[in-house]
């Protein structure tokens, strides 16, 4: 089955990359191929075919016209899913296929076939044979198949295991997957509509004649719609999986199915030619054209959907043509339904028929999925179809289903595990797959939910655990254990520490490619290091700041409609101050930026908090402060720097450990972003990791004696930094001064032409004994002198 990561993203959030995605899901079990098997496709192309007709001399063969970009060449293909418009893979006369098959100009049936529309299996892509692959309307007749596959990355082709019919979907994939990563999942969107009176069941009724292989069945009738073609997105949506868009009321159909996993069929209202819907088994003699124009003798085996007489669909296969929608439709009833297993797995074989429907309900899907599908299916029509839904609904539902009891040991766990997993985690698991659990001393009593049909024992629980436990996280037991120690302190658990304060704070850490293009590396002033032999253009030179690389992060989120953006890196950079490899220069640095808002409007917050210059200090501040180095300093550079428009020096103590402030216009212009109110920081991450080395750690009681509180008002000149008083202040450690915060900034003619008035609150407090107004104002009147003499400042 084909997903598209993008679809997967609407019900999960994650910045995980395409390829651990896939890693992730295999290791779920769910094996999912992140790269396609492109050897020996050079020769294959994308073609359209132009028309198809049945083939004169073959029941099972159809006469195709298709354009390769050039000229249109007949094509006998056998594939029953072929159809006029479709966008498929053409290997043309002399190509070879995988396995060194080529293709040769030749007559079937005597009808001549100048090529051959491959199936995913003949490009070794997959084992899918049963028709045609499927391309996207977007590709090009003539474009060369690899190219195709290059531009169309965002798919993961799932291998899913039979007993994982609840992995059919989107939705189901998106389930396992935040069960795994312990993330929210977003719920799927429908909306359950009320009516008074149930007008549906006065125009339609429902009966069924075998409620052992149809357990459930739900209909209900829209009218006034009108058939078009779907919307852009809808449409874009399914071909990025590969399925043709046909019009509005089929994709929308086929859209519920691929998102959460329920097949539905809607046949025309007014061709059912009776008020009744009949679930029965088919009697051997009796046929149906089924929608793919074949006439379908049957043999007694098959479900059937009738009118009460005569057949309109196979049940959980295919519709019937006699009731298909067209253009002319204007009333539709829409069928969901649970059909049995076994029962529809028979048919398929019996008729030698296979759909995407069929694959789901032969697997077994979600009873409880019926209805939420149905009410999916109403509001996408009078969304995108401008029906009216007739309200009711008819739900013929004989046997309600019961969740199943197992009872899970703690004994079993550790016994089948190898290890102890714990309590909080177990439960947090078996929630995340939808199982209702109740706790009763060393036993859990667990309800699997309705789309896992396969955890029926103690065991699939069980294994339900290891499986999201994750079984590469279950180490092997050693007859022996070497002893190991060592007096160094690795680096990475420092830096793990640091990830985490910054997570804290609202950061997501990225991974950027070390080796950058020519271009990207002028934009620094340092000599860069070039590669002898580079992979390509893009990976030429050693990147020299961090910055170039998270901008270039910000901008494919913004073209992804994501604006509110923190992110950070680590890592390291390079420059040289001449020839040879001595004169290389090798540094660690911690980087980041801010872009869009900090946090949202809340019921605590009345509008956004944009990033700005005082969001990056507020947030370095509160990084580095959280670390315990020494005191936190800001101040103003000359420095000229390619990184930021104006440089701001950052200090722990007197030692400068960075910089920070806006993005610089060139590093933003050369990613062609329109808005260029970025703030970053670098910071050298070698000294931070020095002085975490080297800090104590001691113990500090609280303080319990009161504190006290003064204000001073002084006027300065409009130039001089408040934040270049407060550190000329704390570089003289007042006794018994604890804190220093600015409170406000007053100006006004009374004051005086080019000044200001700042008011700044200072915290005395000392650890023995209570302090009285002489202690505080001794210091006071140190400050006061201090500050008068270096800002010719007066008191106001």
């Amino acid at each position: 089955m084909k997903i598209s990561v993008d679809w997967l993203k609407d019900f999960i959030s994650t910045d995980d990359s395409y390829s651990d995605i896939a890693d992730i899901l295999t290791m779920l079990g769910l094996e999912a191929e992140d790269s396609l098997e492109t050897n020996g496709l050079d020769d294959i192309i994308i073609g359209e075919v132009k028309d198809r007709i049945k083939h004169p001399n073959a029941d099972r063969l159809n006469l195709c016209k298709v354009f390769d970009g050039e000229k249109i060449l007949p094509i006998v293909c056998g594939a029953p899913n072929v159809d006029k418009g479709q966008k498929i893979a053409f290997a043309p006369v002399g190509a070879i296929l995988p396995g060194d098959f080529k293709i040769n100009k030749a007559k079937i049936r005597g009808e001549v076939s100048e090529g051959m529309i491959c199936s995913e299996k003949e490009l070794n892509i997959s084992d899918e044979h049963e028709g045609i692959m499927v391309l996207s309307e977007s590709a090009i007749p003539g474009q060369s198949f690899l190219e195709y596959l290059n531009n169309n990355s965002d798919l993961i082709e799932l291998d899913i295991t039979p007993n994982r019919a609840d992995c059919f979907s989107h939705y189901g994939v998106a389930r396992d997957y935040a069960a795994k990563k312990n993330i929210k999942l977003s719920p799927l969107k429908y909306e359950k509509f009320t009516y008074k009176k149930n007008e549906a069941s006065k125009k339609i009724s429902i009966s069924i004649e075998n409620p052992e292989e149809c357990h459930r069945y739900i209909a209900g009738i829209v009218e006034n719609v009108k058939v078009q073609d779907s919307p852009k997105w809808l449409k874009d949506r399914l071909e990025s999986i590969g399925q043709r868009s046909i019009n509005n009321i089929v994709d929308i159909s086929n859209y519920v199915m691929m998102e959460m996993g329920q097949p539905t069929h809607i046949f025309d209202f007014d061709k059912i030619g009776s008020d009744k819907i009949q679930i029965r088994k088919s009697t051997k003699g009796e046929s149906i054209t089924t929608l793919d124009e074949t006439k379908r003798e049957l043999r007694g085996r098959e479900l059937l959907i009738t009118n009460g007489q005569s057949p309109i669909a196979v049940a959980g296969i295919m519709g019937g043509l006699n009731s298909a929608v067209t253009t002319e439709t204007k009333t539709v009833v829409i069928e969901s339904a649970y059909f049995d297993p076994p029962t529809i797995r028979k048919g398929a074989k019996a008729l030698n028929m296979s759909s995407d429907a069929s694959k789901r309900f032969e697997r077994g899907t979600d009873i409880n999925a019926t209805e939420s599908a149905f009410w999916m299916i109403i509001k996408l029509l009078e969304k995108y179809a401008k029906g009216k839904w007739v309200p009711g609904i008819i739900d013929e539902y004989p046997q309600k289903y019961k969740l199943n009891k197992i009872n899970v040991h703690r004994l079993k766990i550790n016994s089948v595990a190898g290890v102890h997993i714990d309590d909080k985690f177990i439960e947090t698991s078996l929630y995340g797959i939808g199982c209702i659990l109740e706790k009763k001393n060393d036993m859990w009593i667990c309800r699997p939910p309705s789309w896992r049909p396969d955890l029926t024992r103690e065991i699939d629980i069980v294994e339900e655990i290891i499986r999201l436990y994750g079984y590469d996280n279950i180490q092997s037991n050693f007859h022996y254990q070497a002893a190991m120690d060592s007096e160094i302190v690795d680096p990475h658990s420092s830096i793990n520490k640091l990830i985490v304060k910054l997570n804290g704070l609202g950061f997501t850490q990225v991974f950027n490619n070390t080796l950058i293009s020519k271009s990207e590396s002028t934009i620094d002033t340092k000599r860069t290091v070039q590669v002898i032999n580079p992979l390509s253009d893009k990976m030429s030179h050693l990147r020299t700041s961090l910055i170039p690389g998270l901008v270039k992060n910000v901008n494919f989120n913004i073209k992804n409609s994501k604006n509110d953006i923190m992110l950070f890196e680590y890592g390291n950079i390079f420059s040289k101050n001449g020839q040879g490899l001595k004169n290389l220069n090798e540094e660690l640095l911690l980087s980041g930026l801010i872009f869009g808002n900090i946090s949202e409007k809340s019921m605590f917050q009345s509008s956004p908090l944009k990033s700005d210059f005082f969001g990056i200090k507020g947030l370095l501040t509160s990084f580095l402060n959280s670390l315990g180095l020494g005191v936190v300093s800001t101040i103003s550079s000359s420095k000229q720097s390619t990184v930021f428009d104006k440089t701001n020096q950052l200090k722990i103590d007197n030692l400068s450990i960075g910089s920070f402030g806006k993005i610089s216009d060139e590093i933003i212009n050369q990613q062609g972003l329109d808005n260029s109110e970025i703030f970053g920081f670098e910071i050298d991450l070698g000294q931070i990791l020095n002085l975490l080395k080297e800090l104590k750690i001691s113990f500090k009681p609280i303080n319990y004696l009161p504190k006290v509180e003064r204000d001073i008002n002084f006027v300065v000149d409009e130039t001089i930094k408040i934040g270049d008083i407060v550190n000329s202040i704390e570089k003289y450690r007042f006794s018994n001064l604890i804190s220093i915060e600015p409170l406000n900034i007053f100006r006004d003619a009374s004051i005086g032409k080019s000044k200001k008035a700042i008011t700044l609150n200072f915290h005395f407090q000392n650890a023995s004994k209570t302090l009285e107004d002489n202690d505080v104002n001794l210091v006071i009147n140190e400050i006061i002198n201090v500050v008068s003499k270096n800002f010719s400042a007066k008191l106001r």
